[in-house]
């Protein structure tokens, strides 16, 4: 059976391997990416089933290019 894949973008490095390693133990696939730009691109390339989103990313343009 495949995994849930999610897409995790987090711009705190500590905190973003905190919960990608919670998620992985859970059983998901997880793509961390550090910021919006990067996420977005992933986000556009792979198939995710979820994304997590850090609303207060420090790249104006990405905050909420993912909820459109």
């Amino acid at each position: 059976m495949t995994k849930a894949h999610i897409l995790l973008v987090e711009d705190d490095v500590n905190l973003g391997f905190v919960i990608k390693d919670n998620l992985e133990m859970a059983g998901f696939a997880v793509t961390l990416c550090d910021d919006g730009e990067k996420g977005w691109h992933v986000f556009g390339e792979l198939p995710v089933d979820m994304c997590v989103l850090d609303v207060m990313l420090p790249k104006k343009t990405s905050r909420f290019r993912f909820c459109s």
